[in-house]
This record gives C-alpha cells, sequence and structure tokens, in this order.
C-alpha cells in the first residue's frame, strides 16, 4: 500500500491537470504507462471472465458493503478522481480542484461532454446530488461520511461546485478517489440497486442472482483509450477446488480473492500467472472496550502480548503478509511514527492481567470460516492464551449468524478491513469514537479524539504526520482492535489477460485490461 504524499501547495494555488491531458486516459492510470512504453498496442473485444466467490449484497455503489458489490460499482462508475501509484489524486471526471480557507471550503471543477449510461449529461447538480447522499445516514448505507466531514455542498455552474467541510481538510482530493465515491445520476439515485446508471466505461446488462453479473461496452464512454474489452462476465463460485476447475478449464480469465492454498497450487502451473502483492488489507481481533473485561485497558494491553505474529503470518497466510503492529497502516506507510514491536511476551502478558485484577478469565472468540483465514488466527490465539491460563473458547459460526448476532456485540471476535489510501478512511473513521467504524463507540486513550479531529484538519504535511503520529501511538498502546497481521493480495489470471495489477486499495481496475486472444 502506497501512502498518500498530500503537497501542500494544492492549497495554495489552482490544481488544474484536465487540460494537461496531452496525457491520454491510459496515461493517467497507475502502472498503464509499461505497456505504453514497451510499443505494445493492446488487442480490443473480448469478454473477461472473472471470478469471486460470493455475490454482491446489493448493485447500489455508495451502499454496497460487499468486494463483490464493490468490484461491480468500479466498471460501471467513476470517481472524479483517480489514484497513481504514490496515492496522489489525478483528474478523472473532475479536472481541477482549488483549496480556500485552509482546505476547508473546495471548489471542483467537472470534465465536460460526460454522459450517463442513460444519455443524461452529467453536470455538477448529479456530483452535488451524490455527496448530499453521503451524509445522509438514512440513504447513504455503507458509503454515509465517504467524502469526509462534508458540511454542505453547492453547484456554482453546470460544471462548478463548492464544497464547503465542517474543518478545514487536507486530504480531500485523496477521498474522492475511495471506493464509495462513485459518481451518481441526481435523477434515480436512491434506485440504482434496481436500475444501475454510471459513467464507466461499461453499463449494467444483467445479475444472475448467486450466479453472475455481466455488463457490456459503453460506447459513449468520455475515455476510450483505457475501454479495450467489450465486457466483463463476474461468476461467483465459492467452493475452492471448483474455483481452481473453473480456472484449468478454461471457463474463467481471473480468479480473485482466492484460498491462499489455490494460490500456491497454481503459481507452479504452466499457462497461469499468479500474483502476490502487498496491501494495506488486514483482519483484527476485536476486543471490545466497551465490553467487560476489555474496558479494563490492561486486559487488553495483556491481549497484544498473547499471540506470536510472525508464526501465525507463517501458518495462516503461508507467508503471503507481514506481521502487523496493532495499528491499522501497515509498514512502510509515511504517517507510521516509531513504535515498539509488539512480540510475543506471555509473561509480561500474565503481569498485566494480575495488575489488571484479572485471575481467571474465560471468553469465547467468535469467527467465521467464510473469511479465511481468521479461524487460523483466532485458534493461534486461544492455543498461546491457555499457556498462562486463559481460556479463549473458538466458535467459528456462519457468516449470516456473525452478521446478525456478533459484530458490534460480542466481546471479542474476528473481523476484516481492506486498506486505504488515507488518514481519514485508515485511521479517523476507525478509532474516533463517533465514527462510524469504531464498534464500541469508545474512545479508548483519553485525549485521541481531539487528536484525531487534529490530524484531519491539518493541511500542513509535516504537521499531520506529527500529529497522526502522536494519535497512533495513543492507538497502539490503548486500542480495543489487535492487528496480526496486514495480508497481500493473491490471485490468478490466464497468460492471455494482459493490464492486470493486483489492486492496493480492495477491488480490481478492469480499465486498461485486454485480452491477447
Amino acid at each position: 500500500m502506497m501512502p498518500p504524499r498530500m503537497p501542500n501547495l494544492i492549497l495554495s494555488r489552482r490544481v488544474i491537470l484536465g487540460g494537461a491531458a496531452a496525457l491520454t486516459g491510459a496515461a493517467l492510470l497507475p502502472g498503464r504507462r509499461a505497456y505504453a512504453q514497451s510499443g505494445v498496442v493492446p488487442r480490443k473485444g473480448g469478454v473477461l471472465r472473472f471470478c469471486r466467490p460470493d455475490p454482491p449484497d446489493m448493485l447500489d455503489p455508495m451502499a454496497t458493503n460487499s468486494f463483490s458489490g464493490m468490484e461491480f460499482s468500479q466498471m460501471v462508475y467513476d470517481n472524479l478522481v483517480m489514484l497513481d501509484a504514490d496515492a496522489q489524486p489525478l483528474p478523472w471526471l473532475a479536472t481541477a480542484w482549488e483549496g480556500l480557507k485552509d482546505g476547508q471550503e473546495w471548489l471542483l471543477t467537472l470534465r465536460e461532454g460526460v454522459r450517463f449510461h442513460d444519455g443524461q449529461t452529467l453536470t455538477s447538480a448529479d456530483v452535488a446530488a451524490t455527496i448530499e447522499r453521503s451524509i445522509d445516514k438514512s440513504r447513504a448505507g455503507a458509503g454515509f461520511g465517504a467524502f469526509g466531514p462534508v458540511q454542505s455542498v453547492a453547484a456554482e455552474g453546470p460544471t462548478k461546485l463548492r464544497v464547503t467541510m465542517t474543518m478545514p481538510f487536507g486530504e480531500f482530493p485523496v477521498v474522492l478517489a475511495y471506493r464509495a465515491c462513485r459518481i451518481l445520476p441526481a435523477r434515480g439515485i436512491d434506485s440504482l440497486r434496481e436500475t444501475p446508471n454510471g459513467t464507466g466505461p461499461f453499463r449494467f446488462k444483467e445479475f444472475q442472482p448467486g450466479s453472475s453479473i455481466t455488463v457490456e461496452k459503453f460506447d459513449g464512454y468520455w475515455n476510450p483509450d483505457v475501454q479495450h474489452l467489450d465486457g466483463v462476465r463476474m461468476v461467483f463460485i465459492r467452493e475452492a477446488v471448483a474455483m481452481q476447475a473453473a480456472m484449468r478449464g478454461g471457463q474463467v480469465d481471473l480468479i480473485t480473492q482466492i484460498p491462499l492454498e489455490t494460490y500456491l497450487v497454481m503459481r507452479r502451473l504452466p499457462g497461469f500467472k499468479a500474483h502476490s502483492a502487498p496491501t494495506g488489507d488486514y483482519h483484527t481481533i476485536q476486543i471490545m472496550g466497551n465490553k467487560e473485561p476489555f474496558t479494563n485497558p490492561k486486559v487488553r494491553q495483556a491481549f497484544q502480548y498473547i499471540p506470536d505474529r510472525k508464526a501465525i503470518v507463517a501458518a495462516a497466510l503461508f507467508g503471503q503478509g507481514v506481521p502487523g503492529n496493532d495499528v491499522t497502516l501497515p509498514p512502510g506507510n509515511v504517517y507510521l511514527p516509531q513504535l515498539p514491536v509488539i512480540e510475543q511476551d506471555l509473561p509480561r502478558a500474565r503481569k498485566l492481567l494480575d495488575e489488571s485484577g484479572v485471575k481467571e478469565l474465560s471468553i469465547d472468540a467468535y469467527t467465521t470460516s467464510d473469511r479465511q483465514p481468521a479461524p487460523k488466527m483466532v485458534l493461534a490465539f486461544s492455543e498461546a492464551a491457555s499457556k498462562i491460563g486463559i481460556t479463549v473458547r473458538v466458535r467459528d459460526i456462519p457468516y449470516t449468524e456473525y452478521a446478525a448476532n456478533v459484530a458490534r456485540k460480542m466481546p471479542m471476535y474476528s473481523s476484516y478491513f481492506s486498506g486505504s489510501a488515507t488518514l481519514y478512511d485508515g485511521v479517523y473513521k476507525i478509532h474516533h469514537s463517533k465514527a462510524i467504524y469504531n464498534y464500541g463507540n469508545t474512545e479508548v486513550a483519553p485525549g485521541l479524539d481531539a487528536k484525531l479531529d487534529a490530524m484531519i484538519a491539518e493541511v500542513d504535511l509535516a504537521k499531520r504526520k506529527q500529529v497522526a503520529g502522536e494519535a497512533l501511538k495513543l492507538i497502539q498502546a490503548h486500542s480495543d482492535r489487535m492487528v496480526p497481521y496486514f495480508r497481500n493480495y493473491v490471485g490468478v489470471t490466464s497468460e492471455k489477460v494482459q493490464g492486470f495489477e493486483p489492486p492496493k486499495y480492495g477491488t480490481i481496475e478492469t480499465r486498461g485490461i485486454w485480452l491477447s486472444a
């Protein structure tokens, strides 16, 4: 995961990159330059068939909470910006952005001549309606607050709009690339789960619930340079053996979010390309700060020293990942301060428990085999805990039961988060006591909320790094979620799939992919 680097000059002068697009659309996409420089001309045509283990929960791009729903949305919808390899914003539906009042107001200029799939022309009214929906909790679903701390948005002509924040927000241009920030049509904006309608390179064709989704090339797409395929068919196969068989038999061209065992087998086979690359994706062991026994900070601290993180990476991830350090940013992130490395230390864990007043502890830890390899992680924790007299009963249950009865409700359980390019999404929305992903709505350390507020308000990069470092030190010492590891993305493509890049932030980018045969 490449960390964001927000240059301060973005707040002092207007950033206009659209006309400088003597850049082609393909060159704007990170990583596509290699093909342009090699002289290879992408072949046009063909339908990419790719396989996922689960169908989408819904087709609404803002409200979806599933990876399949997000994969679908990136094909059918566009964002205002794309991110380059350094997580910096590049023009997409927006050609310019200007920060005013130390980043508390932002002026956006939209690309002209963009059409939705139903023929409507994209205007500032559509972008305003999208952002307004994101701040309406009853309508936004999982995308609530996706654009940041927005106070209001106002159109100022067909291609201009002003977004006013409740506080200075220096990361706004990067946030615009977030997967819940796809731009929606004002007309029919709350009916998109039945009638998908975006400005993306593909338009919705057919949904066979539980079986497949098919999209087809949109001939009116504003950027044909990144449009090589005639369509994409996403099929859903849950069983790893059946998924692998479909790949070997030529029924699909790409399998993603696959079991590690499948990756290890197929990386040795001729005719396929196996992909493993670092991400910011991680599993957590939630130790809820609003529930006993984890209301006691010393119990939370004791639990940090129980797991052998390196052993978990080796056994549960087969080495396809790195140990975590109980902060939600992966190693190498620009905002990470020098933090103590958390190693397994069972005597220290036992001492902290004794100091907490907890002499004996028996607790259920919930997980689900539908989110591998979380059960292996929790089982390893349980085995280590037993060595110091703690009983952790592993409860592996179906995901439907987990979602209904466990998440946010039980004291201890596993969860999964995908990486993010921003402090706002990757730290603030997870740890601020009033944020959407703080499951216990708890300020785990005195003063943490104020630090996090100052972090996202700061527009100077050096100062923001300093405040972020202070907040992350508090989080590591007091957090109610453990991060034992960050996992690699693993997937397999056939040799004919060209232009594919492992995703850093969760979803595959189909713009620029082509088939050699």
